[in-house]
């Protein structure tokens, strides 16, 4: 019996931020669009994500950025690593990618107000208006299809799901002192209780799972066929062109203007994990469970090839895990809430510090493997003090300490009741971890750090205290009980994908582009090359090429 066959425009691989851009920018433009997602929900990694979109020089930016400046600082950071033809691509078509959307969809976008590029440093930063957020997203809009979205990290929700972004947190950690704070705090409060009247959570989205459900409500608003535990086998190739997919059940989907990966990336490919990732392997990653590298091996089974002389294979995150109640585990990535705080230091398995804590979270995750490769580093320690767990709180700890009790129980957090006390708790020299902190009050009181330079540019500046000096990232560790949890590497998306070219074409071992075969986000070869310049410099790109693939789809002869 012949296999059914069904024809469309353009095919779709993964619900991502890559995937859904790809196939809303399909749609309008005219395309019939399917878009396929083996999960049961639909926003990948993006969902659970920040969602922070890094594409210089939008609508977004000030008017002192600029495509030169823009790529001034991608040489300075990438260097010899960047190729031209996607660095021109990128900064050419994100800009109009971020219009396109904004004027046809429901995607809309501002600029942190304040948010430097990574390395600040570095000829070409800016302080702000490359860094975008999609706005706060009413999921009440997506009606019965409000489940079909991807939910949050429970770790980064309050009462059980209630989303909140760094202004939210800001305004309910002085909701006692202003008045202003107090009305948006009560305001959240309020909303969530009568969101949980009818939803499993709350409705208001924030970050990455704003992002996902603006490009779902566009999705579904232009008809854009959505199929979710969608299991594919592989491509179909007729003629040296891939024409579509083959599915589990047995159909055949033809796609006449071509197929797009965007299934996100290696990074839980059992073999290709092992191969690319560096020793020791980490356990955990935040990755979200479908990321197992199947448009990886479909773009090599069709003649795509992966890419070569990265700095780093994938981008990497100081994480701490802890078990949740009903036996998973959590994973918690180090982002942006607690090591760049005043108060707080890493130290190895001997009880020194070996890095910048407030360095960025893909430097502080290659520090620990370089740094391993002298003495243990891998899991670290982070350590703080009674002030800063209930000013800032510590990994999955709230601020004030809400949660605390508990997680001592339960051994996430080590608590002790002196320096030297910790130290034997957590198995480590307590004369190094004594001279550690000692050496820390006294760079607190100078404001200077001489050994890592904590809190010396503007992006590490940004993690810290503002209201706190002379350094907003370096504060004494002096007040009992002390703390300890134990924090590894974890890898956050991949570098390494398929080679492509600007157009987002698979190229094959020649670097001739396979017809019919583009890919985007993860599963194309990151034009970063293991450089991590900026927040959203997955999504930005994983986006914007998404765009220039379905263009370029779209003009193709069927």
């Amino acid at each position: 019996m012949t296999a059914p066959e069904r024809e469309v425009d353009l095919v779709v691989l993964g619900a991502g931020a890559g995937g859904m851009t790809a196939a809303l920018t399909g749609a309008l433009l005219g395309l019939e669009v399917e878009l396929l997602e083996k999960a049961a929900v639909v926003g990948g990694t993006t969902a659970v994500s920040a969602g922070s979109v890094w594409v210089p020089n939008t609508r977004h930016a000030p008017p002192d950025d600029s495509v030169e400046r823009a790529r001034t600082y991608l040489q300075a950071t990438v260097g010899d690593r960047l190729r031209p033809e996607l660095c021109e691509a990128f900064l050419a078509r994100g800009p109009e990618m971020v219009a396109f959307l904004e004027e046809g969809s429901e995607v809309r976008f501002r600029a942190y107000p304040h948010h430097p590029d990574y390395l600040a440093t570095a000829e070409g930063a800016t302080l702000h208006g490359r860094v975008l957020e999609a706005l706060p997203f009413d999921g009440r809009l997506l009606g019965r299809d409000f489940v079909l979205l991807r939910p949050p990290l429970p770790e980064f929700t309050l009462f059980g799901g209630m989303m909140v972004d760094r202004t939210d947190i800001g305004h309910l950690l002085n909701a006692t002192r202003s008045g202003r704070s107090l009305r948006h705090a009560l305001g959240l409060v309020g909303r969530f209780g009568l969101d949980r009247l009818r939803f499993p959570r709350g409705t208001r989205l924030v970050m990455g799972n704003a992002l996902a459900g603006r490009l779902l409500l566009s999705l579904i608003r232009r008809g854009v066929a959505i199929r979710t535990g969608a299991r594919v086998l592989g491509l179909i190739e007729r003629d040296g062109r891939v024409d579509g997919v083959t599915l589990a059940d047995g159909e055949r989907l033809i796609a006449r203007r071509g197929v797009v990966l965007a299934t996100g990336g290696f990074s839980r490919h059992p073999e290709l994990r092992r191969a690319l990732l560096p020793e020791p392997l980490a356990e955990h990653t935040p990755l979200v469970e479908s990321v197992t590298g199947d448009g990886i091996d479909f773009g090599r089974s069709a003649g795509g090839r992966l890419g070569e002389g990265h700095a780093a294979t994938s981008y990497w995150a100081p994480m701490s895990t802890r078990r949740r109640r009903d036996g998973s585990t959590a994973v918690f990535p180090h982002f942006v809430l607690d090591r760049g705080k005043p108060g707080l230091i890493a130290v190895d398995r001997s009880g020194r510090r070996f890095v910048n804590e407030a360095t960025t979270y893909h430097l502080f995750g290659q520090a620990m493997h370089a740094a391993h490769r002298e003495r243990p580093t891998i899991p670290c320690l982070f350590v703080c003090d009674h002030a800063f767990v209930l000013k800032y709180g510590l990994g999955m700890i709230r601020p004030r300490g809400l949660n605390l009790a508990g997680a001592v129980a339960d051994g996430y957090v080590t608590r002790a009741d002196t320096v030297t006390a910790l130290a034997a708790a957590c198995g480590v020299d307590a004369a190094a971890l004594h001279e550690a902190v000692a050496r820390n009050n006294r760079y607190a009181a100078d404001g200077v750090d001489p050994e890592f330079g904590k809190g010396g540019d503007a992006y590490q500046r940004n993690l810290g205290d503002p209201a706190h000096g002379p350094n907003p990232c370096l504060g004494p560790i002096a007040t009992p009980p002390y703390y300890a949890i134990r924090v590894q590497p974890g890898d956050i998306g991949a570098s390494v994908g398929l080679v492509t070219d600007g157009d987002a074409r698979v190229l094959d071992a020649d670097g001739r582009p396979v017809p019919g075969l583009y890919a985007c986000g993860n599963d194309m070869d990151s034009m970063m090359a293991g450089i991590y310049p900026g927040p959203g410099i997955t999504i930005g790109p994983a986006m914007t090429f998404a765009w220039i693939a379905a263009r370029h789809a779209a003009r193709s002869n069927a």
